[in-house]
């Protein structure tokens, strides 16, 4: 059965056509929409689903069901106001993280673990009771982002005599992420710097301590004892920021296989439920 998937909020939407038995392999297709300047969320959405069901007719492949996962309560407004409730269910970020995460054995059935989202535009901290499926203490910041990041890195190379653009700049992150060096220049070839991944590591020391110390201050408002956290977003492809917390906090940190698509592949096995929308986990 063919189904698809969104992980929305405000850096736009990830959406992912894929099979309901097997989410966790290399979706059918996929397509990650950026939020445009004064884009609504529902077009950002719009696109990327349209995207999808064009490829799926094109393989002549019937969708059967799709369901998007919100953040915030007037997100889900917003595109409940414009949605097909015949194709489309709505469900909680969370609630499709958990379930994902659930259905890959990331997650044990008992116990407490912490969640952390680290998008483009915040960082969401989520302690969760895994018995009851709800969220203890919750967190979000938006003084920690991917966006920040990615700023950073391209007032370092300025300061380096190479000036880029904000996607070049996070083109170089994410290809640090992974270790070794690259080389940045300027697009008429004048600039040049090489940056390491101990300058990266440095670059980002500041906000990524203050990151740590927002999940510590998280847990300890919930008064739990976690066993684990759960690095989500794309984010966490940073691995340097994994390696952090594990240090600070002691616990094992986890990252998911393509973690930037947990959301939209967790709203994908929730897809044939109807009306999955889990109070438990809304604002």
């Amino acid at each position: 059965m063919l189904v698809v998937g969104v992980g929305a909020g405000a850096h736009g939407a990830r959406a992912i056509l894929t099979y309901l038995d097997s989410p966790h392999r290399a979706p059918v297709a996929s397509r990650t929409v950026r939020r445009r300047r004064g884009q609504s969320l529902v077009s950002t959405i719009s696109d990327g689903v349209s995207a999808l069901h064009a490829i799926a007719a094109k393989l002549s492949l019937p969708v059967q069901y799709s369901a998007i996962a919100y953040r915030l309560a007037e997100e889900a407004d917003a595109i409940s106001a414009h949605r097909d409730p015949r194709y489309a269910q709505l469900v909680h970020e969370t609630a499709a993280q958990l379930r994902y995460l659930r259905f890959t054995g990331t997650v044990p059935a008992h116990g407490s673990t912490v969640l952390c989202d680290l998008g483009s535009t915040g960082m969401t901290v989520s302690v969760l009771d895994l018995a009851a499926g709800r969220t203890v203490a919750a967190r979000r910041t938006e003084t920690f982002c991917g966006d920040d990041l990615d700023h950073l890195v391209r007032r370092h190379l300025a300061d380096h005599g190479v000036r880029t653009d904000i996607d070049s700049s996070r083109a170089l992150k994410e290809r640090l992420s992974d270790g070794g060096v690259v080389s940045a220049h300027d697009p008429d070839g004048a600039g040049h710097h090489v940056l390491t991944r101990g300058d990266f590591d440095d670059i980002i020391a500041g906000p990524v301590r203050y990151a740590t110390m927002v999940v510590e201050q998280t847990i300890e408002l919930s008064g739990t004892k976690p066993a684990s956290i759960v690095l989500l977003g794309g984010g966490a492809n940073v691995t340097s920021i994994g390696a952090a917390f594990e240090k600070r906090l002691r616990l094992r940190t986890v990252v998911p296989q393509r973690p930037e698509l947990v959301s939209a592949r967790g709203a994908a096995l929730l897809s044939t439920i109807s009306g999955a929308t889990d109070q438990q986990f809304s604002d």
